[in-house]
């Protein structure tokens, strides 16, 4: 193997993917082991040509006690030898026993957040981590054996915001041999040969037996798959975005989905759009599990309105003709509400934003008013006067042309009134009845609105404040 060769294939990188811009300050992640120590061997190749200033950082997992130690000493003693500035960090013993879940994930965030945290503090505009081709290789087929759609298997990218990864395009061996035909030493850590952890068995195992028996060039293979992958997921991503500004209506914390237009879209699409639609409002902060967006595409297929998935993070229900996906903030139960509507009289609600008015023969015709009722009451009824609050479970109403009252809420569910606004929907209350209800009809109880139209004529309004 030629050095050359692989410090050739390095530089093409950089080239094409425009990894370094001249004057960069760039934080060099360097564990200690090969690929690491070959990243910064190579990075001082190129510093003058791009006048970097480069810093090398070491996270100290202190996952193996002696032997943690000793690679950060020797990332250390490294980056003295070569002129470069060195931080460290050393994670204490308490938070390494108080970890939770993967290993592999655990040590990965809290790199990662060292990583960026030096970034800030140096003000670097760079992160130069060691990835190569062979981690790529391994992570496409441990997702592959996991179970992973596209976007899980496709290719880690040579930039992401800081990060850059110029060894992508080279192999761990021609790392190795870079290494020994430049005499340069590293650090062997005993934990990559423990089997237990399905990435080393895929290294030591699978990897080796595939291309002895199969294919020796099954790494670039798996690579450029993974490549081929990132490329269409990229592109079936830009046209979910299309889509999604086209169509989809967002209304504060929730994403609103017309659910024939959905349903009229592939099942991948539709699958990529729920996806981008909580990460649309959750600035990309949350993503969806295969389960959950499984649920999801099975609650679009079920016909009944109300049914809903919902997780700790977020929500998504059908309501009638619409898909809503949100993301809920914290709250309490909603604030009841009852005031007392003289007649005549008028009172604003600030929880629904509209003003009711109680008026005595009033003109025969407003077109202003957005509900309005028309009522003749008794004079022990004109004395007490209305109350105004909020729906409540219990309450009945005698719909027009009805042979017995019917409970609120199936008028709600008839006229298509949304779960989410009914908990604050006004209603209007005569001596313990509801005879008014906001979008209603009024009731047609023979003790209010069918009697005689001898009585005082009332009519009750509901309008807009700022009218």
């Amino acid at each position: 193997m030629n050095a050359s060769l692989v410090f050739e294939k390095f530089v093409q990188a950089i080239k094409s993917h425009r990894l370094l811009e001249r004057g960069d300050r760039v934080i060099v992640a360097v564990s200690g082991g090969a690929d690491s120590v070959a990243l910064l061997s190579l990075l001082l190749g190129v510093r003058e040509q791009y006048a970097l200033d480069l810093i090398v950082a070491h996270l100290n997992h202190n996952l193996r006690g002696e032997s943690s130690d000793g690679d950060e000493e020797f990332v250390r003693h490294l980056a003295k030898r070569l002129g470069t500035e060195f931080i460290s960090e050393k994670i204490s013993a308490g938070e390494v026993a108080a970890r939770r879940g993967s290993l592999e994930n655990w040590a990965r965030k809290r790199r990662y957040g060292f990583l960026s945290k030096a970034a800030a503090t140096a003000c670097a505009q760079r992160v130069a981590v060691g990835h190569t081709m062979s981690d790529q290789a391994e992570t496409l087929l441990m997702r592959l054996l996991r179970g992973s759609g596209t976007l899980g298997l496709s290719a880690m990218p040579y930039q992401s915001g800081l990060f850059i990864r110029p060894l992508l395009s080279i192999e761990r061996r021609e790392v190795v041999e870079y290494l020994e035909v430049r005499g340069i030493a590293w650090r062997e850590d005993a934990s990559n040969q423990d089997t237990q952890f399905l990435r080393n068995r895929l290294r030591q195992e699978m990897i080796p037996n595939l291309r002895d028996r199969y294919n020796p060039r099954i790494v670039p293979l798996l690579a450029g798959t993974a490549a081929i992958l990132r490329e269409e997921t990229e592109a079936l991503q830009f046209y979910a975005s299309e889509v999604f500004d086209r169509e989809a209506v967002v209304a504060g914390q929730r994403v609103i989905w017309d659910l024939k237009k959905l349903l009229s879209f592939p099942v991948g699409l539709q699958k990529r759009l729920i996806r981008h639609s909580l990460a649309m409002l959750t600035q990309g902060r949350l993503g969806m599990s295969f389960h959950d967006v499984a649920s999801i595409v099975n609650l679009l297929r079920e016909g009944k309105s109300g049914k809903s998935f919902q997780t700790g993070r977020f929500r998504c229900f059908r309501e009638f003709n619409h898909l809503v996906l949100e993301v809920p903030a914290p709250r309490g139960e909603p604030d009841k509400f009852c005031y007392t509507l003289r007649i005549p009289g008028q009172i604003d609600l600030a929880e629904t934003g509209t003003r009711f008015e109680a008026r005595l023969d009033p003109p025969s015709d407003d077109r202003d008013a957005l509900n309005q009722w028309e009522l003749f009451l008794s004079g022990a009824e004109l004395e007490v006067g209305f109350l105004i609050r909020n729906w409540e479970p219990a309450d009945v109403y005698f719909p027009p042309g009805a042979s017995s009252p019917k409970q609120v809420v199936e008028m709600f569910a008839q006229r298509r009134i949304p779960r989410r606004c009914r908990a604050s929907w006004p209603v209007v209350v005569l001596a313990g009845r509801v005879v008014c209800v906001r979008d209603f009809p009024f009731s047609t109880e023979n003790t209010v609105a069918s009697r005689t139209r001898s009585g005082n004529r009332v009519v009750v309004e509901e309008r807009s404040q700022d009218r």
